[in-house]
């Protein structure tokens, strides 16, 4: 009797211990969700060049300001190779001119403008002594980045506004550091070229100049409130749909990547340094001409269609014949 009194009690516990866990389940289902309940993707895949927008993306690599989510950083050599991989949706974020944004957007490459970081690295450099101003470059060789990059873009902009019309001035196409290093040799005059390699040349040329600042060009032309967006970071629409907390944590990042970077030059040169091989002086002497500030797409949207205007207005295929309407810009 004893014995089966012990089962039953035995039976009657493990019966509480199962109604108990069920009452307990069913009290963890009815608790509210999560605010955040999209899924964190497991890295984030980032196109960048040889730029200063790229100095913030080591910081937030060495710093894991992602909070648990991976960076894959790709380092690309040209605008080519880096839209190949937009357009077979390889890349997650990529830094781009802006023109090549549009134009890849017009081609109904499924991408958005979520940020513009660049206002202005370009300049006119020369050991010309005789050059002074754009039109004095009337009948000379001028040495620009890749045909239909963002420098050759502005270059025949601005040699138009000056009064020189297409072919007074003939426009030999080069990769940029190329062109710095024929400068540093004295066997070119006249060059386009962007921070860094600016710095690069002034240092061991003595005899180059800058001529002429884009940015401050752009804004005798346009006025002094408008600013000249040349790069920013398109997003995958399909990521940003898919992960849209990622998306505003990788904003948020790089936004603080980038104060850091412009406020604290000696020590994200030493990043630079590491990744990009640029000697840290010269990337710190670099950021004094360079204009590097975070803007979301929505916000920089107003300089940008300015600028694509004229583009347009200049050259159709510069922004593949048309302005995006406003789906190209990522909504805050």
């Amino acid at each position: 009797m004893r014995k089966r009194l012990a089962t039953c009690v035995a039976l009657l516990i493990i019966l509480l211990l199962i109604g108990g866990c069920g009452i307990r389940r069913a009290g963890n289902e009815k608790q509210p969700a999560p605010a955040e309940t999209a899924e964190t993707p497991r890295k984030i895949v980032v196109q960048a060049p040889l730029a200063p927008a790229t100095a913030p993306l080591f910081k937030i690599v060495k710093d894991g300001l992602l909070q648990g989510t991976g960076l894959e950083l790709i380092i690309y050599k040209s605008v080519e190779e880096a839209t190949a991989r937009v357009v077979k949706g390889e890349a997650d974020f990529t830094i781009l001119p802006v023109n090549v944004a549009a134009k890849l957007y017009n081609r109904d490459v499924k991408i958005s403008l979520a940020n513009v970081s660049t206002w202005g690295i370009l300049y006119l450099v020369s050991v010309d002594g005789s050059v002074k101003k754009w039109e004095d470059l009337k009948g000379s060789e001028l040495y620009v980045g890749a045909r239909g990059s963002t420098p050759d873009v502005l270059t025949q902009y601005l040699l138009r506004r000056s009064g020189l019309p297409e072919g007074s001035v003939k426009l030999t196409y080069l990769g940029s550091p190329e062109i710095a290093q024929l400068m540093i040799n004295g066997l070119i005059k006249n060059a386009v070229l962007p921070e860094p390699l600016v710095t690069q040349v002034l240092l061991k040329n003595q005899q180059a100049r800058v001529i002429s600042d884009f940015f401050a060009d752009w804004q005798k032309l346009e006025g002094k409130t408008t600013r000249l967006p040349q790069a920013g970071m398109i997003v995958r629409n399909e990521f940003a749909r898919s992960y849209p907390i990622a998306v505003t944590g990788f904003q948020r990042a790089y936004t603080e990547a980038m104060e850091w970077t412009v406020t604290n030059p000696e020590k994200a040169a030493l990043l630079v340094e590491a990744n990009l091989q640029i000697p840290a002086p010269v990337f710190v002497k670099s950021l004094e001409r360079t204009r590097l500030q975070f803007a979301t797409g929505s916000k920089a949207k107003g300089d940008v269609q300015i600028y694509l205007t004229r583009l347009l207005e200049f050259s159709p295929d510069m922004v593949g014949g048309k302005i995006p309407d406003e789906k190209f810009f990522l909504v805050d």
